[in-house]
């Protein structure tokens, strides 16, 4: 029986497909499989050899069909855009120098380029100097905590070997402040050498004159009686109140005046258990103004001088 070249296949009439007999589909499938590498077949009988060897020459001839040129204009376009991402790939890897001139004595360089450099290297320099000051600021911030955390373990150790209590002295020439009476301020000296150093004392980022860099809380002495048996949480040191020679004085004074001892960043606060918090926004804690005395009798009132 003889085997047409493509037995079953025939052209259709609506878009020139080939139309397989299901003999030659399967075998189709076969080749495919393979890469169409007829070799690759195995026991194939002389019927199948014959069928796979017309399909192949099938599609053989179908890569002779011919093809259009592709359009000379659109050649050119597309080299044209070719060439034009190029440059613009170029252009952006390109670093512009200034323009130097030669002249009789060496080389000039031109005004508009000397201001343009002066000015970067002004805007460099300008940064530099605001990073390094903000981190100087804030190593101080942490120095300064850390020695307020040593001013707590020693007011902790004091507390424990003297019945709860915390040191206290008269606060001498705040008495106007208080109705006439002097106040009671804690008083730091009291823990030199046995419960902390001289320099735990002090604010790394303090520059005045007025002490340490510290001020203290500042009571009557029946609200320090108070707070001693009531064993309530409250602060008992801060960076440097900022008014309180204004205050003092009666000279205008604002208290939401940051203490100046971090430029003016925030105050660093050390509470009576020992813990250290720090007050970034305005120096206010549960609605009491820390630098300034409330005038309300009996109130347990944050009010720190030095």
């Amino acid at each position: 029986m003889e085997i047409s070249p493509i037995s079953g296949a025939r052209m259709s009439n609506q878009g020139d497909h080939f139309n397989l007999c299901k003999a030659d589909a399967d075998m189709l499938d076969r080749l495919v499989d393979v890469g169409f590498e007829i070799d690759q077949l195995e026991d194939l009988t002389k019927e199948e050899q014959l069928r796979a060897s017309n399909i192949l020459k099938m599609f053989g001839l179908l890569k002779q069909y011919p093809v259009e040129d592709a359009s000379d204009t659109l050649i050119d376009v597309t080299l044209a855009r070719i060439d034009q991402y190029e440059s613009k790939h170029r252009a952006s890897m390109h670093i512009q120098t200034v323009d130097v001139q030669a002249t009789s004595s060496g080389f000039a360089f031109r005004m508009p380029d000397l201001i343009s450099i002066a000015c970067m290297v002004l805007i460099g320099a300008s940064l530099v100097i605001w990073l390094g000051r903000g981190t100087r600021a804030q190593s101080m911030s942490y120095q300064c905590a850390n020695n307020m955390a040593a001013v707590g373990m020693g007011l902790a150790n004091f507390a424990f070997d003297n019945n709860g209590a915390v040191p206290t002295t008269s606060a001498v020439g705040l008495g106007s402040l208080f109705g006439g009476v002097t106040p009671d301020r804690m008083n730091p000296d009291a823990l030199l050498g046995e419960y902390c150093s001289t320099h735990h004392l002090h604010c790394p980022g303090h520059e005045g004159t007025d002490g340490g860099g510290f001020s203290y809380q500042t009571q009557r002495k029946e609200i320090w009686d108070a707070l001693k048996r009531h064993r309530r949480v409250f602060v008992v040191l801060s960076d440097t109140n900022p008014i309180l020679d204004a205050i003092l004085t009666g000279r205008t004074h604002n208290p939401l005046t940051p203490s100046q001892n971090h430029g003016g960043n925030g105050q660093n606060q050390l509470l009576d258990d020992g813990s250290t918090i720090s007050l970034v926004g305005p120096p206010v804690l549960g609605g009491d103004k820390i630098w300034v005395p409330d005038r309300r009798p009996g109130r347990i009132d944050i009010f720190l001088t030095h």
